[in-house]
């Protein structure tokens, strides 16, 4: 049967650049479907969970008839619509992520859009109240409440009124005093990536590490043990990358000695993939 579908639409699939597009949109939309009850309905919230079930069943049925060039991307700065690129997912093969400073689970998240194709994975953040969020609209996803830093020890943690901004860095406290922000500091206590990787059985070798940690992304990346660990994709935030001499940038340093390369920088995103692994999810 595959072999002869195969056949039939080779000519289509294959020779025509517009066909071939609009085959893999209806790919994705089925994909999106035929997961979407899976991922989104929890027992939990057994009326809520049926009517977003409902709901993201009709955007992506949308997406049909608005055609391939209608892409939606949830991320800040587009980093998901990079991230897919960049991995070239099989459809019908979903792998794992692991997001830290997740923030809201839909808004300007690096890996919700992975996650209504299937993708599943451990998403932290040092803000409770938005790991909450997690048991309604990402049910299936590990969401855990942690502070991630080079080592466990008590750390300072500033929530603040817009929680994008909260860190553990009080000199990113001035940014958020000018826009008149409040903020509230309490004691935390840090743990290493690779502590909280051990405890939720995380596999090896997953297939992407996201960092968003307001300028403590070096400290969170360091405290992954690289001699187990091997993301096959890793994007961290440096604002103060510098593209005339990148060779000196402390993340490029660093995981270069872990054997990883940057494949890219966009905006304020660095993209690091191993030096010796092909990058199609398998």
């Amino acid at each position: 049967m595959r072999s002869y579908l195969q056949k039939r639409f080779s000519k289509s699939l294959y020779h025509r650049a517009y066909s071939r597009a609009f085959y893999t949109l209806i790919g994705v939309v089925l994909q999106e479907i035929r997961c979407v009850f899976k991922q989104f309905y929890t027992f939990r919230y057994p009326v809520g969970s049926f009517l977003n079930v409902i709901r993201i069943s009709s955007s992506s049925v949308l997406r049909l008839f608005l055609g391939r060039s209608a892409k939606y991307s949830f991320a800040f700065t587009g980093e998901d619509r990079i991230i897919e690129g960049i991995i070239k997912p099989i459809i019908n093969k979903p792998g794992t992520y692991v997001d830290v400073g997740c923030n809201h689970p839909k808004f300007l998240s690096n890996t919700y859009g992975l996650y209504k194709k299937g993708w599943t994975g451990l998403c932290i953040d040092a803000n409770e109240k938005l790991i909450k969020k997690y048991r309604f609209y990402r049910p299936k996803d590990i969401a855990v409440s942690a502070v991630i830093s080079s080592e466990a020890k008590d750390v300072d943690f500033y929530e603040i009124e817009n929680d994008v901004l909260s860190t553990l860095e009080q000199d990113n406290l001035e940014e958020a005093v000018q826009l008149g922000l409040s903020y509230r500091k309490t004691k935390r206590k840090s743990s290493t990536l690779t502590s909280i990787l051990e405890q939720h059985k995380i596999k090896k070798d997953f297939d992407i590490l996201s960092i968003d940690a307001e300028e403590h992304d070096f400290d969170v990346l360091s405290s992954v043990d690289f001699a187990e660990y091997r993301p096959k994709l890793i994007i961290v935030e440096d604002e103060d990358f510098n593209f005339s001499d990148y060779s000196t940038n402390r993340f490029v340093k660093f995981l270069k000695e872990k054997k990883y390369k940057m494949i890219g920088y966009v905006l304020k995103n660095a993209y690091f993939t191993p030096t010796d692994r092909d990058m199609v999810i398998k």
